[in-house]
């Protein structure tokens, strides 16, 4: 589904973030993503939604290079990739139903489509009792899921979370997690980007490591001490 080739992304004539950066995640993959603050988690997936462009390298995406795309092209891409963010991006005044409406009215989705897919996604999600509650009386846990709901509205191949349980309790981030495992074993990529050490040492899942500018694949669940050097776990110190 998505291959690096070679890609080097640097800004302003800086030292590169990414450099001859090599990757291939197949279709259907589950992949942690992570490293120190910097390292490069969000370029990544501004790559791979086409809000930034390689400084050199291709980047494939379905078997076609994503390379100097017209605004058109952009827009079909992002319709192809659910994005969920840490701060959720909602819009505070409307209700939860019309925040997961809002890519498929955008779409030029009919009304009765509109209707099938949300009420579908909240039952998913647990809020379809509250879908008429304006987003600013939820709990932090209760609009990542909504979040996570609208990023699947559009029936994306690929699932990127950037940080999606960095701002929730403990009970609500595992809750988190296994709705985006249950996703991915719907049959979607999904990507979770994440410093919590914690979080990917309790799955089975790969893990994508950014560190010296390029990705190493690690077991962290098994890794030894120091191969995961420079990357944290909430109020520890380096994991390994």
């Amino acid at each position: 589904m998505i291959q690096f080739e070679s890609v080097t992304k640097s800004y302003l004539g800086l030292p590169p973030v990414l450099e001859e950066v090599n990757l291939t995640i197949n279709e259907g993959d589950f992949f942690y993503l992570t490293g120190v603050s910097g390292a490069g988690k969000t370029t990544i997936f501004k790559l791979l939604m086409l809000m930034e462009l390689p400084t050199a390298g291709t980047i494939h995406f379905m078997g076609k290079p994503l390379s100097r795309p017209s605004p058109r092209q952009r827009a079909l891409h992002r319709r192809r990739i659910g994005m969920v963010f840490q701060d959720y991006k909602l819009l505070p005044d409307e209700s939860i139903q019309d925040n997961v409406a809002l890519p498929l009215r955008i779409a030029g989705f009919g009304r009765a489509e509109i209707h099938r897919r949300t009420t579908a996604l909240l039952e998913q999600v647990g809020l379809a009792e509250r879908r008429n509650d304006p987003t600013m009386v939820l709990s932090g846990g209760e609009k990542q899921l909504v979040s996570i709901a609208r990023a699947l509205t559009l029936e994306p191949a690929l699932v990127l979370a950037d940080e999606p349980t960095g701002n929730l309790d403990h009970a609500m981030a595992l809750r988190v997690m296994e709705l985006l495992q249950t996703i991915h074993a719907a049959g979607r990529t999904v990507i979770v980007a994440t410093h919590d050490i914690n979080l990917i040492r309790s799955s089975w899942a790969r893990t994508l490591l950014i560190k010296e500018r390029t990705i190493h694949e690690v077991r962290l669940s098994n890794a030894a001490p120091g191969e995961a050097d420079g990357v944290h776990a909430p109020g520890a110190a380096a994991a390994g």
